[in-house]
């Protein structure tokens, strides 16, 4: 299931791929704790420049104060964008693993339990001409209350413009939600992440 997944990040993502980001590599597995399924205010950064997420278990450490080739942000990595706990929450799982796959568009794949829930990419190069671009479908919906710029975009996902980023949130088959579901767990995270950039 995961590959099908990272192939629908891969392919849906495609035309942003063209445009921006460096990335680095990583995963992280947390516990969930009583998780907010809304915006966050919790610092990413763990001290002496480490992003460290309490009960995780991280494979690379990444100084919080650098920013992926193409950044622009203070995130170190495009996992570090929304916390397992969180998206733990967001879920109803007990924990998530999460991945990133780097780019350009470096993407965040996560898991529960070897199901895929979720994936998102974040790119910085030409964003906002990229969203004008995905959002022109007459299909597309917009989105208040969400970044800056927001639009669900069919065979897309969630398309959040924050300044100069983009980020594109998918949520998977695996999460087992209805559309509705799908829509609000994508606009959490939406919301949690643009708040980092």
């Amino acid at each position: 299931m995961r590959n099908g997944l990272v192939a629908v990040v891969v392919g849906g993502v495609l035309l942003i791929a063209a445009c921006g980001g460096g990335g680095t590599t990583g995963s992280t597995t947390a516990p969930a704790t009583e998780a907010p399924a809304a915006e966050s205010s919790a610092p990413l950064d763990g001290g002496a420049g480490t992003s460290v997420e309490p009960g995780a278990e991280a494979s690379t450490a990444t100084p919080a104060s650098q920013a992926p080739a193409g950044g622009g942000t203070d995130v170190g990595n495009v996992c570090e964008l929304v916390t397992a706990e969180e998206l733990a929450g967001i879920f109803s799982v007990a924990s998530v693993k999460m991945t990133v796959l780097p780019g350009p568009p470096d993407n965040c794949i996560v898991e529960s339990d070897g199901d895929p829930l979720t994936a998102w990419s974040l790119t910085t190069a030409q964003a906002s001409a990229v969203y004008d671009a995905f959002t022109v479908d007459p299909s597309t919906v917009q989105v208040t209350g969400v970044g800056d710029k927001a639009a669900i975009v069919q065979n897309t996902g969630l398309l959040v413009l924050k300044g100069g980023a983009l980020i594109v949130v998918m949520i998977s088959g695996g999460a087992d939600m209805s559309e509705d579901e799908a829509i609000e767990a994508s606009k959490q995270i939406g919301v949690l992440a643009a708040g980092r950039l």
